[in-house]
Order: C-alpha cells, then sequence, then structure tokens
C-alpha cells in the first residue's frame, strides 16, 4: 500500500514547492483561480527546482533524505505564502464573474477546451491505469538512470566507491543527477527501490507537461489553437513511446520546452517572471543530461543574441543566463575535483584538425538526425506545421522576432547535436542507432515550442493588423 500511494505524496509536495516559487517570482497572481490554472507548471517548477537543489546538497557532501528533501519544499512553500501575503495590496479582491452560463452561449474556445479536456482525459487516464502495473525494462533506465537512484536510495550521498569504479564507467558517471534525484525520493518514499513504480510518475509529469504549456500561453494563444496542438503533442508516439521507457530524454525535452516557449513570450512580452521561469526550466534541463545542457545554452545563446542586437533587456537577460550556468558549475566541479571524465572529446571538438580527420562523420550524422525529424509517423506532422508557421511570421513580418528566435533555436540545438556525432570517438553506426532516435526529442520539443506559441502569435497580429487598417477583425469566438 504504501508503495502505490506515499510516491504520490512527493508529487504533491513537489507541486507546493512548485506553486511556491512561482507565487514567489509573480507568475501566479493571488487568485484561487489562477492557483488551479497553475498546478501543472507548478509541478514542473517543483520538479525542476527541488531535486537541483538537493543536488547542489549532495556535492557539498549534505545527504538527500526524505528530511532535507521536505526542507526544501519547505522553504519554497514558505517563500511563496510570504509573497502570497504580500500580494493581499497589490491585488484587489477580484470582480464577480458569471458562471459559465447556457451552454448554448459558449464560444468555440469553450467547446474546443471541452473536447480536449476529455480526450486528453481520456488518453491520459487510460495510459496512468496501464502505467500502474507496467515494469521498467528499456536497458539505460536500469543502466543509467535508475542504477544512480538506487546508489543515492540507500546510501544518500555520493559514494567515492561507486563513482570511481570502473565497472560503471557505462553509466555516464558524469550526467548530472536531477532525474536520479527525482527517481529516488519516490523509492524512498515507497520504503525500497522498486522501479516498477516510476512510469506512473512519468505519465503524471506528461499530464503536467501539457497543463503547463497550456497556462504559459493562456494569453497569447486561444484554447481554440493551443488545445488541439497539444493533444497533438501528447498522442505523438515521438512523445509517450519514449516517456515510457524510463529514459530522461524525454523529461529533458519537456524542461526544453516549457523554457523555450517561457523565453518566447517573454521576447514579445517583457514580462520578467516569464524569463525567471525561463531560466529554471533550462537550468533543469542541463542537469538532466549533457545533451540538455548543450541544447540550453543554444538556446540562451539565440536569446542573447536577439536581445544585444535590439539593445532590450539585454541585462536582464545576463543575470537569469549567469543564473542558469550557475545551477550548472556544481556538480560539473565535483565532477572535475574527482577525476570523473566524460565520453565525449569537447576539448578536442573545437581543434580544427582534429574534426577536419573525422570530417566524414558529419554527413551520415546529418542524414540518421534529419530521418528521424522528417518520420512524421512518431511526430505527427509538428515539424512541418512548425516550419510553415516560422517561414510565415519571417515572410509576414508579424511575430517575426519571435519567430527567428525559434528558427535560431532549433538549428542551433541541431548543429549542436551534429556536432556531438562529429566529435564521439564511438563508432559512428553504433552510436547513430543507440541514441539518434532519442537525441531529436530536444530539437523536436524547441519546434512544438514554435506552434504552440506562434500559431497564437501569427492570429493576433493579423486581427490587430486588420483592425489598424480598418477592415473587419477575425471572426470572434
Amino acid at each position: 500500500m504504501r508503495a502505490d500511494i506515499a510516491p504520490f505524496g512527493v508529487d504533491v509536495m513537489l507541486t507546493a514547492a512548485g506553486l511556491g516559487v512561482l507565487v514567489a517570482i509573480d507568475v501566479v497572481p493571488r487568485r484561487i483561480s489562477s492557483v488551479v490554472g497553475a498546478l501543472g507548471l507548478a509541478y514542473m517548477t517543483g520538479v525542476a527546482v527541488v531535486p537541483l537543489a538537493l543536488g547542489i546538497l549532495l556535492v557539498v557532501d549534505i545527504s538527500v533524505t526524505l528530511m532535507t528533501f521536505a526542507i526544501a519544499v519547505l522553504v519554497c512553500v514558505g517563500i511563496g505564502a510570504t509573497r502570497w501575503r504580500a500580494q493581499a495590496s497589490l491585488y484587489p479582491p477580484p470582480i464577480a464573474k458569471r458562471g459559465l452560463g447556457a451552454w448554448q452561449s459558449w464560444s468555440v474556445d469553450m467547446w474546443v477546451l471541452l473536447a480536449f479536456l476529455v480526450l486528453f482525459g481520456l488518453f491520459w487516464g487510460v495510459g496512468m491505469i496501464s502505467m500502474l502495473n507496467m515494469p521498467l525494462s528499456a536497458w539505460d533506465a536500469w543502466s543509467i538512470w535508475a542504477r544512480k537512484a538506487e546508489m543515492l536510495t540507500v546510501h544518500s550521498g555520493l559514494i567515492d566507491g561507486f563513482f570511481a569504479n570502473p565497472a560503471y564507467g557505462f553509466a555516464h558517471l558524469d550526467y548530472p543527477l536531477q532525474y536520479p534525484i527525482w527517481e529516488a525520493l519516490h523509492f524512498r518514499a515507497a520504503g525500497s527501490f522498486q522501479t516498477q513504480l516510476l512510469l506512473r510518475h512519468l505519465w503524471l509529469m506528461l499530464g503536467a507537461f501539457v497543463w503547463a504549456t497550456g497556462y504559459l500561453v493562456r494569453e497569447q494563444v486561444r484554447a481554440a489553437i493551443w488545445a488541439p496542438i497539444l493533444l497533438l503533442v501528447a498522442v505523438a508516439p515521438g512523445v509517450w513511446q519514449q516517456l515510457i521507457t524510463g529514459y530522461a530524454d524525454i523529461p529533458m525535452a519537456m524542461f526544453i520546452g516549457l523554457g523555450t516557449i517561457s523565453l518566447g513570450i517573454w521576447l514579445r512580452q517583457s514580462e520578467t517572471p516569464l524569463l525567471i521561469v525561463g531560466a529554471i526550466m533550462l537550468a533543469a534541463a542541463a542537469n538532466v543530461k549533457n545533451e540538455g545542457m548543450a541544447a540550453a545554452m543554444a538556446v540562451l545563446l539565440v536569446v542573447g543574441v536577439i536581445t544585444l542586437h535590439r539593445k532590450q533587456h539585454f541585462r536582464a537577460f545576463f543575470i537569469a543566463a549567469s543564473g542558469v550556468i550557475a545551477a550548472i558549475l556544481p556538480w560539473r566541479a565535483w565532477v572535475s575535483a574527482h577525476g570523473i571524465a566524460g565520453d565525449m572529446p569537447v576539448s578536442k571538438g573545437l581543434h580544427p584538425g582534429y574534426l577536419f580527420d573525422r570530417i566524414e562523420r558529419v554527413g551520415p550524422a546529418i542524414e540518421a538526425i534529419n530521418a528521424q525529424l522528417a518520420d512524421q509517423s512518431r511526430w505527427l506532422y509538428l515539424l512541418p506545421l512548425a516550419a510553415l508557421l516560422v517561414a510565415a511570421s519571417l515572410v509576414s513580418g508579424l511575430g517575426r522576432r519571435v519567430a527567428a528566435f525559434y528558427l535560431g533555436a532549433f538549428l542551433l540545438t541541431w548543429t549542436v547535436f551534429v556536432w556531438s556525432y562529429w566529435i564521439s570517438p564511438h563508432d559512428l553506426e553504433w552510436h547513430l542507432s543507440t541514441s539518434v532516435d532519442r537525441v531529436v526529442s530536444a530539437p523536436m520539443f524547441v519546434c512544438i515550442a514554435a506552434v504552440v506559441h506562434l500559431s497564437g502569435v501569427l492570429i493576433s497580429s493579423l486581427s490587430a493588423a486588420r483592425r489598424r487598417s480598418g477592415r473587419a477583425p477575425l471572426p470572434p469566438t
């Protein structure tokens, strides 16, 4: 009984911690309706912040236990509660609003949202029932992630004998611990190391991601637009089939997607809380996998170029980007201090001679990555839709800066992953066959962010342009 129920208590506590952070940075105003709407984003924020904080405690030799977890959660909740009380003078009592009214008067958005809730609810509910009894059987889920989570469950800290043991070299010991810490918290709550309980919590994360994305874009994109897009994302085999392997790639990509869309909205709206959310999500992605760090740096670099070129809000961005880097450094410092080397020769990868000697690897890497991106049986045409929206924005000039951001983020992320196969010491055919189907999840979630956000930007910009020209606006909803 404990193993089935107690781990969900961890999810509740992570949601509470994330909600405290969101209230503290003014993402969630002092209204109950806003709190309910933000629960998905709160969970993803809690999953980002709390394991990241516990990982920093680990490198300074403070054990990860349920007690330290509870303290971290209470700190986040306390900060949020303090801010909640302070907001009492900033937000007047909400004006009473009409209820839903008669269904005959519902707008198109309301009907689409209702259909989305029913369809996604059925999909998610059936999936959750399946996850309750599905074992964790994929190789990397055991050999890389769960193995480290077991070490943290049994020993509570970083055991030198584990990281110094060459027998565990295959487990990518240089990978950050964000995801294993999240797993270990659920194991500890369950009272034992039981990997069969993990997939239900990963499935919960999928629901939270969809919920979080809808909340982020609620003021920029009509529900009639974002709801069917997010339903398409959820049912895409490239998303849910990867998720239930238990690998870290989709959780990492979810953070990339939320961070990218938060920064995209910030570039358009200049709302500092969204910049902070973007930084939190990218910091989490960077601490899940090395590939997440590469993708996060690519996204930040594109935002930095845009803000520097436009000479707008560069200082705020620089502070946020510095925060992301600061969140990455503790683990990297610990790894370096303990002589734990990764399998990617990054320093050699910056040397022109090394790159030239391996130039024959570039073509097959590009071909393999593009083949995975072009597999629409897995991604349900999200990439072509993103390309169409970006092209329409660039050509029309409607939301051009945001479109340029999404295009740049995708291309730079794609380039970084081609480069990683270029410099990899592993046999290229083996490396591609065992990883490329997962590697493309990061650029694909950049595409997902582009589709959800740009679809709303284009329609709102088109409506505004029609009003300025004196023509009738687009049909109301």
